[in-house]
């Protein structure tokens, strides 16, 4: 039997992923005896979802393998809550009950943790971090700015919003100072 960081590695993942499946296959159960009269969309936004808390951890797996997790975890923090209230209101809205949205939301939170492990994984590989920040940067000027443009006009709401997007990309950079002026707080 190999020892040291690679087989603990291997076995680690392979009990987390068989740990996901046997919750994926209870929740296929438990959603197929509980919401029958869920629409499609409801399971198109778990897959997305799941997806999603992916690159979630996948972000958050390279950023503590470089040094600088905790403005990442606090960005993430920060971004999902809302996220997933939402989310738990769309599988309603979409036929689940409010137990099976509960389970279902928890399993495709268990994405992020399967993401950290490859972000820890693939921490020095070249690009992983430009890609992880791509995909924030593409969910901003994708689905953010064209719905901000829905607005019609240049008025009041446009102006809070131009102001919050800026507060967080303030807040960000500020973290980002911090963690650099702690001794300690970051590996480089």
């Amino acid at each position: 039997e190999k020892k040291g960081i690679g087989s603990w590695f291997t076995k680690t993942t392979n009990s987390i992923v068989e740990d996901i499946c046997g919750r994926c296959r209870a929740l296929k159960q438990i959603t197929q005896t509980s919401s029958r009269g869920a629409k499609p969309a409801a399971y198109l936004n778990l897959l997305a979802d799941l997806l999603h808390n992916f690159t979630d951890g996948l972000a958050l797996g390279v950023s503590f393998g470089k040094g600088h997790g905790l403005s990442t975890t606090l960005a993430v923090f920060f971004h999902e809550v809302p996220h997933n209230i939402a989310d738990f209101a769309i599988l309603i809205k979409n036929g689940f009950s409010r137990t099976t949205a509960l389970r279902a939301q928890w399993c495709s939170a268990l994405g992020c943790f399967l993401g950290c492990l490859a972000g820890l994984k693939m921490k020095d590989m070249s690009g992983i971090s430009g890609f992880v920040a791509g995909g924030f940067i593409y969910i901003a000027t994708v689905d953010i700015v064209p719905l901000m443009l829905q607005e019609p006009g240049i008025g009041l709401p446009m102006l809070f919003e131009v102001i919050a997007m800026a507060l967080g990309v303030a807040m960000n950079i500020a973290m980002l100072h911090l963690e650099h002026s702690v001794p300690g707080a970051c590996a480089h």
